[in-house]
C-alpha cells in the first residue's frame, strides 16, 4: 500500500512540472470576457504576455453598445453611458503553481462615452428655458483587481477578475468608478 501511495504521489508531481514547463514555454494569451458579452451587452478581448516567473502584462480593450444602458441614458436614469475602454495591466501572479494560480494587478483605464446635462438657455428678452445637451467625455483612471486563473489541456484558460479604480481627469462627466469584472475564455500560446 505505501508503494502504491509514494508511485501515485511521485506520478502526479512528474504531471505537475511537466506541465508547469509546457506553460512556461507558451508565453502568450488571448481571451474573450463572456460574462461582458452576455450580462452587458459588451465586446471585450484581452491580450496578455507573460515575462519571468511570475510577472505579465497585457491588455483589455472593450466596446458596449447596450440597448438598456442606452435607453436609461435616453430616459434620464443615468447621466452617462461608457461607449469604450483600454485598460493596459500589470499582473503578479501570488501562486506558485503555473496551472491554477490568484494574481493581483495593477491597471489604467483610458475611457470614454457619451454625456449628458440639462442646461439653461436664455432665449429673447431673457426669457429662458433648459434642455438637454448630449456631449462625449474621455478620461484616464487608476484601479487594482484580483483573480484565479486556471488552464485546461496546458492551452484553454479560464479566468475569473475582480476589480475596482477611479477616473482622475474628468470626474464631472465620467462615471466616479471603473469596474474590472469578468469571466474570461482563452488560448496559450
Amino acid at each position: 500500500m505505501k508503494k502504491l501511495f509514494c508511485l501515485f504521489l511521485l506520478l502526479s508531481l512528474a504531471s505537475q512540472a511537466q506541465e508547469n514547463t509546457v506553460l512556461a514555454n507558451k508565453k502568450n494569451e488571448l481571451r474573450v470576457d463572456v460574462l461582458s458579452a452576455i450580462v452587458y451587452a459588451k465586446a471585450s478581448v484581452s491580450y496578455e504576455r507573460f515575462f519571468g516567473k511570475d510577472w505579465s502584462t497585457g491588455f483589455n480593450v472593450n466596446f458596449s453598445n447596450s440597448n438598456k444602458l442606452n435607453d436609461d441614458f435616453d430616459n434620464g436614469y443615468r447621466n452617462n453611458v461608457p461607449k469604450y475602454e483600454f485598460n493596459p495591466y500589470l499582473r503578479y501572479a501570488l501562486s506558485k503553481s503555473k496551472s491554477r494560480y490568484y494574481f493581483a494587478e495593477v491597471f489604467g483605464s483610458y475611457n470614454g462615452g457619451d454625456f449628458k446635462e440639462i442646461m439653461r438657455v436664455n432665449g429673447e428678452n431673457g426669457i429662458g428655458y433648459y434642455t438637454t445637451v448630449k456631449s462625449k467625455y474621455t478620461d484616464f483612471g487608476l484601479g487594482g483587481s484580483l483573480g484565479y486563473k486556471m488552464y485546461f489541456n496546458n492551452s484553454i484558460a479560464l479566468e475569473f477578475i475582480v476589480g475596482f479604480g477611479s477616473n482622475l481627469t474628468n470626474r464631472d462627466k465620467s462615471p466616479d468608478v471603473i469596474s474590472r469584472v469578468g469571466l474570461n475564455l482563452g488560448y496559450r500560446f
